[in-house]
């Protein structure tokens, strides 16, 4: 642990605690609509942040062989539509060491808060989806007009990159489903040899002792906060056991923005966090002078939601429909009146993917029904 003693410095412009934060009731609801996973998903694109969980979890021998320094975010998600509104993913990509950008390893990262029997098959088709873009992409480059004679001779060695599938889990109980693809397939004697497997590597923070925590404080302080907003009680106490895992650090502001990142997340995911829990662990941290919170961290957070909805409902309207045009041309008003009628970003991020795979206009506008 550090043990560096220099002043703490204190984020700018302190102000005092809320003096009316709102009530259960309203809490509740908010809490309804925040999502686990893009807590997760926002910690987990963090390329610094990858980086150390890969190191935590993959085997020496397997990190002898990725190149974490190139590691890359993949901007583009692999989902199944039915399923999109509850699952988000994570994918990286890896280079080898010592090869070229060409040669790489996915990791593809499943966030889950519950025991979905049908994980292992969605991140099948996640892992298809993965190789379709590739093989085309080499394809597309060995059959067009101009294709030089390496393109076309790296069609004929073409290998589909690996993908390594991980269930990254955190929960009010443990992860309990199938993590194996032939738990899922109805197996016939003599003929198991035929069948398609995958298989998962399974994370569950729920299970983890102390002692299997990581050494790196940021990532110790990540894998607490996800045990504890399940807590049905003691999560203040646990939030302030993360702040004083932190406390040696927080004269560095990635530790305050941490810290804050906790609070916000307990008080937005926690079902037994009350305003009343905020309002003391805000008491208790502010008497050091080390951090301060804004004066109504919920009422921040409900305007910040609200305008990221705004903003991300406009974003994918009008992606959906540049697809479209870009498609078919001409679109129909009934079917951009439909779209922009459209107030949910994920439904319209699924329905994103189906304008880029329909063929014909009546195919996209089947998912409108």
């Amino acid at each position: 642990m550090c043990k560096d003693r220099r002043p703490l410095k204190t984020v700018p412009q302190k102000q005092s605690i809320p003096k009316q934060p709102l009530d259960s009731k309203a809490l509740d609801e908010f809490k309804k609509k925040y999502q686990h996973d893009a807590f997760c998903k926002n910690k987990l694109q963090n390329v610094r942040k990858a980086r150390k969980f890969l190191k935590y979890l993959f085997k020496p021998e397997v990190l002898e062989q990725l190149d974490l320094k190139r590691l890359q975010i993949e901007p583009e998600s692999y989902v199944d539509e039915n399923l999109k509104r509850y699952y988000t993913d994570v994918l990286y990509r890896i280079p080898l060491k010592n090869s070229n950008e060409s040669i790489v390893v996915f990791v593809l990262i499943e966030l889950k808060t519950d025991n979905s029997r049908w994980t292992i098959f969605q991140m099948l088709l996640y892992i298809v989806r993965i190789w379709k873009r590739a093989f085309e992409t080499v394809a597309n480059a060995a059959n067009a007009q101009n294709a030089t004679e390496e393109a076309k001779q790296q069609f004929e060695t073409f290998l589909l990159p690996m993908v390594i599938p991980i269930i990254f889990h955190h929960g009010e109980e443990k992860f309990t489903a199938p993590i194996e693809l032939a738990k899922l397939i109805r197996l016939v004697m003599g003929m198991e040899e035929f069948a398609l497997n995958l298989k998962a590597m399974l994370f569950d923070v729920t299970p983890l002792a102390p002692k299997d925590f990581p050494e790196d404080l940021e990532l110790s302080a990540f894998f607490m906060l996800l045990q504890a907003v399940f807590y049905k009680e003691g999560v203040a106490e646990k939030l302030l056991e993360i702040y004083r895992k932190l406390r040696p650090t927080m004269h560095l502001a990635e530790s305050q923005k941490e810290w804050q990142d906790a609070v916000y997340y307990a008080t937005t995911s926690a079902k037994h966090f009350l305003p009343e829990d905020f309002k003391n662990v805000i008491k208790q941290t502010e008497k050091e002078g080390v951090v301060t919170m804004s004066t109504s961290v919920l009422d921040q957070l409900i305007a910040e939601a609200a305008e990221g909805k705004t903003k991300a409902v406009k974003a994918w309207q009008n992606a959906v429909l540049a697809t479209l045009r870009k498609k078919f041309t001409n679109i129909p008003e009934h079917i951009e009146t439909a779209i922009r009628q459209m107030s949910d970003p994920i439904a319209l991020e699924s329905l994103h993917s189906y304008a880029l795979d329909s063929q014909t206009l009546d195919e996209f506008a089947d998912a409108l029904k």
